[in-house]
C-alpha cells in the first residue's frame, strides 16, 4: 500500500503541477546516525529525536511519521521545541516512515523507524522564495489575488447608474427606483466588500481557493471552462463572469510569473504542543462533509468508541474505531429504496445527499437525509403552526417542499430508521428536553421530539412527534422565518438561535441584506427575532453560544462575531492571517470561516468555553479565549488542503490528563482529488503540556 500511496502523491504533485524535492536524511541510531542531543525523552512506544539543520536545532517545524502497517493508513504529527527536539507519543506497534515538513524548508526525505527509535533528521533550507511556497496554506496564496475595481462590479448603485444612463429605472420624478427583485434579478451587490464576502462565500462552499489547483488557469477563457465543468456557471455570472475571470487570470499569471505570498509564521508557544493523529477514511471520490463522536451536551459520552462522518457525495455514513484503527461503512438507504441516480453537475452525488451527523445520548447518529422525494406528505400543512398562533395553512406547495428530511443510525442494532419531515432540513442541534431543532427550511423551524417516535413504526408516528414552527408577514401572505445555516441551542434557556447568510449557491443577496443575520426562536414564549449583521461582517453560518448565553458566530468575511442577548451588541474580531490585495484592513481576509465551535467543556485543554473557529482556506482551526482576545492557531500541515467544516470534542478518561481528550475534525473537501494525497481523513487533535511530553 505504501508504494501505491507513493503513486498517488506522485501523481497528486504532478497534476497540481508542483516539484518533488528531496532532503538528507539520517538513519536510526545504530546505523550510523548522528548521536541525538541530550534532554530528548524516549520510551519503548515513541520515535524521538531532533531535527538539525547544519549547526543549529530548527524549532517549530513539523516531525510526520506514518504507516500503512495498520488497517488502514495511519499518520501521528508533532511540533519541534525551541531546539529541534521531538517526541511522537504512543505509536501503535508498526514500521513508519518519519519526515519533516516545516515553512522555509524543503520536505526532506523519508526515514524508516520503528517505537523506540531516536533519529536525528537533516532539514534544508529551501532553494527558491517559491520552493518554499509550494507548501503554504491556501489563503496566502490567495492573498495574492486583486479584486476588481468597485466600479467594474456588479453593485447596486452601478446598476443604477447604468439604468439611468440608458433612461430606465427612473419614477415619474426622475430618481433612481430601489426594486430589490430586479436588483436581486440583476445580481447587484451593496459594496465592493459584500461582492468579495460573496466570491469567498460562493467559490469556498465546497473547495480552498488559492490551492495549487485553482490558480492553474493563466488564460480568461480557461475559466469559464473550468465553472461549465464545474457546475459554477450560475456563480460567474452572479458575481460578473467577465470581470471574475479577468481578474482570477490576473491572479494566476502573477504567480506563474513567479509572484509568491509573505511566508506564514512557524508554530509558536502553545502551539508546538499539539499532536494530531489521523486516520485514512472514506473513498477516492468520497465527499465526507462532518463528523461526530459524542453528544455535544455531555462528551463524556462514548469515550473511546467509533468516530463517525457522513459522506455526502456518496452516501455512506463512515466510522472509525481509533483503538483497533479500522474503518467501517453503511449505505444510508432511502424509503422508496436505495437505486442510484445519475451525478449531477458533472460531481459524484449520493441519491440520499445526507449531511450532518449529531450523536444522541442514545447511541443513534441522527442525519440530515433525503428519505423520499420532494413531494410534500399529507399532513405536512397540519403540523405547521404561525408564532402568532393556531394551524396555518397558508404556505404555499412550493414553500412546503424539502429536499432532505431525517433519520438515525442504531449503532447498537446497526438499522437505519427515517422519518419523514413537514419542514426542511440542513444542520441538527438537540435541546435538554432531547428535543432535535433542524435549519435549512426556507419557511420553517423544525422541531422532533424521538420521545413520540416509534422506531418500529415510524411512517405512523413521525407526523405527531413533530412541529413546523413559521411566521406569515400579513402584507405579503409568506414567511419571514425560513432560512438559516448553522443552528444552536442556548445552554442557558434553550431559545434556538440560526445564522443566515445572504445568497445560496451562486444567488445574489437581496439589497437589504435580510440574509445576513442571526435569528432567535423561544419555543417557550412563541417570540421570534431577527438581528442584522452591521458592517464589515458579512456571511455568518457557523453559530454556537458559551456557557453564559453569548452567542458566537464565524462568517464569510472573514470575521469572528459576538452578539450579546441582553445589550443586542455585535462585536467582530478579524482573524489571524493574510489580507487579499487591494481591500480595506476590515474586510480583506484570505481565510474562509466555514463553521464554529464552542468547547464548552474543555474537551481540548485550553479551558472551557474556547471558541474554535474553522480556518476552512487555511488549513487550520484557529481557537479563540473570550478572556485574552488572542488567538490559538492549530495548523494541519499535511496533507495539503484541509478544508474544515464541522468539528467536536470527546472526553475520553476525565482522569488521563491530555491523552484523555481531544479534537476531532476531517478534511471535508469537496475536491478531494485535488489534496495533496488524494486521500480522506479523519483527525483527532490533542494538546500536550509541552513539546516532549511522552
Amino acid at each position: 500500500m505504501r508504494d501505491a500511496l507513493r503513486a498517488s502523491v506522485v501523481f497528486g504533485i504532478a497534476a497540481a503541477g508542483l516539484v518533488a524535492v528531496a532532503a538528507c536524511g539520517t538513519q536510526a541510531p545504530g546505523t550510523g546516525s548522528e548521536p541525538t542531543p541530550e534532554g530528548v525523552p524516549g520510551d519503548a512506544r515513541s520515535i524521538s529525536g531532533v531535527v538539525r539543520n547544519g549547526e543549529r536545532g530548527e524549532a517549530g517545524v513539523w516531525v510526520i511519521a506514518e504507516t500503512d502497517s495498520l488497517p488502514t493508513h495511519f499518520q501521528r504529527i508533532v511540533v519541534t521545541d525551541d531546539q529541534g527536539r521531538f517526541l511522537v507519543p504512543d505509536l501503535p506497534d508498526a514500521d513508519y516512515e518519519v519526515w519533516v515538513r516545516g515553512y522555509g524548508l524543503q520536505d526532506s526525505s523519508r526515514v524508516l523507524a520503528s517505537p523506540g527509535d531516536q533519529l536525528t533528521l537533516t532539514a534544508t533550507d529551501a532553494r527558491t522564495p517559491q520552493e518554499a511556497a509550494k507548501i503554504y496554506p491556501a489563503n496566502y496564496w490567495l492573498s495574492l489575488y486583486e479584486p476588481p475595481a468597485a466600479d467594474a462590479l456588479p453593485l447596486v448603485g452601478n446598476r443604477h447608474r447604468q439604468a439611468a444612463s440608458a433612461g430606465e429605472g427612473q419614477d415619474d420624478a426622475g430618481e433612481l427606483l430601489e426594486d430589490e427583485e430586479s436588483s436581486e434579478a440583476a445580481g447587484a451587490f451593496p459594496t465592493r466588500a459584500h461582492w468579495l464576502g460573496q466570491m469567498k462565500l460562493s467559490c469556498m462552499l465546497c473547495h480552498q481557493m488559492g490551492q495549487e489547483i485553482s490558480r492553474l488557469w493563466l488564460e480568461p477563457d480557461a475559466w469559464d471552462v473550468v465553472w461549465d465543468r464545474a457546475g459554477m456557471g450560475r456563480t460567474a455570472d452572479t458575481l460578473g463572469r467577465e470581470v471574475l475571470k479577468d481578474s482570477l487570470s490576473d491572479w494566476s499569471s502573477r504567480i506563474a510569473a513567479g509572484e509568491v505570498p509573505p511566508a506564514p509564521p512557524r508554530p509558536a508557544g502553545v502551539e508546538r504542543n499539539i499532536v494530531i493523529t489521523q486516520w485514512a477514511w472514506g473513498q477516492e471520490l468520497s465527499y465526507i462533509h462532518d463528523n461526530v463522536s459524542t453528544d455535544k451536551r455531555d462528551p463524556t459520552l462514548y469515550p473511546d468508541g467509533m468516530v463517525w462522518g457522513i459522506d455526502i457525495g456518496q452516501s455512506y455514513l463512515w466510522g472509525l474505531d481509533p483503538l483497533t484503527h479500522t474503518v467501517t461503512s453503511h449505505e444510508v438507504p432511502m424509503r422508496v429504496g436505495q437505486a442510484r441516480e445519475p451525478a449531477r453537475l458533472g460531481r459524484i452525488q449520493g441519491n440520499t445527499s445526507s449531511h450532518n451527523p449529531m450523536l444522541d445520548d442514545q447511541g443513534n447518529v441522527w442525519l440530515t437525509t433525503r428519505m423520499r422525494g420532494r413531494e410534500t406528505p399529507t399532513w405536512a400543512h397540519d403540523v405547521v403552526v404561525d408564532t402568532d398562533g393556531g394551524a396555518s395553512r397558508r404556505l404555499s406547495d412550493r414553500d412546503m417542499g424539502s429536499g432532505r428530511q431525517l433519520g438515525y443510525f442504531n449503532t447498537e442494532r446497526e438499522e437505519f430508521v427515517l422519518v419523514d419531515t413537514a419542514y426542511g432540513t440542513h444542520h441538527l442541534q438537540f435541546d435538554s428536553q432531547g428535543r432535535l431543532w433542524t435549519s435549512g427550511d426556507r419557511s420553517r423551524l423544525g422541531m422532533l421530539d424521538p420521545s413520540k417516535l416509534d422506531p418500529e413504526r415510524p411512517d405512523e408516528t413521525e407526523a405527531a412527534a413533530q412541529t413546523a414552527w413559521t411566521k406569515i408577514d400579513p402584507a405579503t401572505g409568506r414567511s419571514v422565518m425560513g432560512g438559516g445555516y448553522g443552528i444552536v441551542v442556548n445552554p442557558v434557556d434553550d431559545t434556538i438561535w440560526r445564522a443566515g447568510y445572504p445568497g445560496i449557491f451562486g444567488q445574489p443577496p437581496l439589497p437589504n441584506l435580510v440574509g445576513n443575520r442571526i435569528d432567535m426562536f423561544d419555543p417557550k414564549t412563541k417570540t421570534y427575532e431577527q438581528y442584522v449583521l452591521p458592517p464589515p461582517a458579512y456571511g455568518p453560518r457557523g453559530i454556537d453560544a458559551t456557557t453564559d448565553g453569548t452567542l458566537w458566530f464565524g462568517t464569510g468575511s472573514g470575521h469572528l462575531g459576538k452578539f450579546d442577548r441582553t445589550t443586542k451588541e455585535f462585536t467582530y474580531w478579524e482573524t489571524p492571517g493574510p489580507k487579499i490585495q487591494g481591500t480595506d484592513e476590515a474586510t480583506g481576509s484570505a481565510d474562509f470561516h466555514y463553521y464554529i465551535w464552542v468547547d464548552q467543556f474543555d474537551t481540548f485543554g485550553l479551558g472551557a468555553d474556547q471558541v474554535i473557529l474553522t480556518g476552512t482556506n487555511s488549513d487550520s482551526l484557529l481557537a479563540f479565549n473570550p478572556a485574552t482576545e488572542l488567538f490559538t492557531k492549530i495548523r494541519i500541515p499535511y496533507p495539503l488542503g484541509t478544508f474544515t467544516r464541522g468539528l467536536d470534542g470527546r472526553i475520553d478518561d476525565p482522569d488521563a490528563g491530555w491523552k484523555g481528550r481531544g479534537l476531532w475534525v476531517s478534511n471535508n473537501t469537496d475536491g478531494l482529488l485535488h489534496t495533496e494525497n488524494r486521500m480522506g481523513y479523519i483527525s483527532q487533535i490533542q494538546l500536550r503540556p509541552n513539546p516532549l511530553a511522552p
